[in-house]
């Protein structure tokens, strides 16, 4: 059985998960123009689309090939020539260049907990001085839903993440539990712990 977001993949006019976060918003009004930006396990784009609707430059890196072909698809509707998708392993992704922001939204509970230090610090090490890291995680405050738990291989504890940036600036830290519902009609409810840091 194959989890809902690949479903809702193959639709175009699906927003699997949502506009952008608010956060992702906020940093980008700090950005300089044509900033160079990654999004680390992207879904099927909604902040890399956004990203690159602004004019930045955005690599998009997800292990789905469906996320990744529906963000080419929108990319040459929208004639984003700053938007590139690639289909990847966060686990052996290799940084080639740095970036000036690098987003990882949802992305650490679908892969093992002895990964998370070698993923963060490569994405420490890929990020320009000033720059900025998004992350978003679960956390084990509540239970992880039925219908992901066969995909679910490491959750965070609550405070874990704040500590793997603990010698970068913290401009926001956030933890908090939410419900969703997606068009599919499955309801989850997830513990969170988000952070945007910048790099001192």
């Amino acid at each position: 059985m194959e989890p809902f977001w690949e479903r809702a993949y193959l639709d175009d006019e699906v927003e699997t998960f949502g506009k952008p976060s608010e956060e992702v918003i906020n940093v980008s009004k700090h950005l300089n123009k044509n900033s160079k930006i990654l999004d680390l396990g992207c879904g099927d784009g909604r902040h890399a689309i956004y990203l690159a609707r602004l004019g930045h430059i955005v690599d998009a890196i997800d292990i789905s090939k469906a996320g990744i072909d529906k963000i080419n698809r929108i990319k040459e509707k929208l004639n984003l020539t700053n938007l590139k998708g690639f289909i990847g392993d966060a686990t052996n992704y290799e940084f080639n260049c740095t970036y000036d922001l690098i987003i990882s939204h949802g992305l650490f509970h679908f892969i093992e907990r002895n990964n998370w230090a070698n993923i963060i610090h490569r994405m420490k090490t890929g990020t320009q001085k000033g720059g900025y890291n998004i992350v978003t995680v679960f956390t084990d405050e509540v239970e992880i839903p039925e219908d992901l738990k066969p995909y679910v291989k490491g959750i965070f504890h609550e405070g874990e993440l704040k500590k793997l940036y603990f010698d970068w600036s913290i401009e926001m830290h956030r933890s908090y539990q939410f419900e969703d519902e997606h068009d599919n009609n499955i309801r989850h409810c997830h513990a969170v712990n988000k952070i945007v840091a910048r790099k001192i």
